[in-house]
């Protein structure tokens, strides 16, 4: 169970580590070696399949409470099981089992299965699944026409190999200083009088 703890921390790490500036971003993967960030994908691996299986038995209780819950209202008064009254407390179950599942889907947009799979994929090799050739051109070509993105992947390859995250931070340093470029540019435009 300390493993499903860690891997939350881990994930709770990540997204303070997304809100903070690119910089620190690229200080943080920096320092990161391979052997760490292969430590990091096992502990994901081990918390990710702890929190499937607690989350199938808080599924579980929850809609076996539901349908106790349903059963005892429905039948307080009356014992005698009817058809209609069978049905309905099936319909009233299958619509409770649809509200949560919704709120489930909510929870996990927020922190839930697609946050794992992200921890997974940022921690990835370059040129798997979640590279596109376009994420990969697009890293080349910055990193070819702006000095700190090539520096920023050589210091990166003097410790380890490149990983997803490391394309993404690359692809991001590019885009900002084009953006200040295109941004000084458009400012200059007309004023040279």
């Amino acid at each position: 169970m300390s493993q499903l703890f860690k891997g939350l921390n881990l994930l709770i790490a990540d997204n303070e580590l997304h809100r903070k500036p690119l910089e620190q971003q690229a200080a943080y993967w920096l320092s990161k070696s391979d052997r760490g960030i292969e430590h990091e994908i096992h502990l994901l691996d081990i918390a990710k399949g702890q929190w499937l299986a607690g989350s199938v038995m808080v599924w579980l209780l929850a809609s076996l409470t539901a349908l106790a819950i349903i059963a005892d209202n429905l039948w307080e008064h009356s014992y005698n099981p009817s058809f209609p009254k069978i049905i309905l407390v099936l319909l009233i179950w299958v619509g409770m089992l649809f509200v949560l599942w919704l709120i489930a889907q909510v929870f996990d947009q927020k922190a839930g299965l697609s946050r794992w799979v992200t921890a997974f994929a940022s921690r990835e090799p370059i040129g798997g699944e979640h590279d596109s050739l376009e994420q990969l051109q697009e890293a080349l070509e910055l990193a070819r026409a702006y000095p700190e993105v090539l520096e920023y992947k050589q210091r990166v390859v003097a410790r380890r190999p490149l990983r997803h995250e490391d394309i993404r931070i690359m692809r991001q340093m590019g885009r900002q200083r084009r953006h200040a470029e295109l941004a000084r540019e458009l400012t200059m435009l007309g004023n040279a009088g």
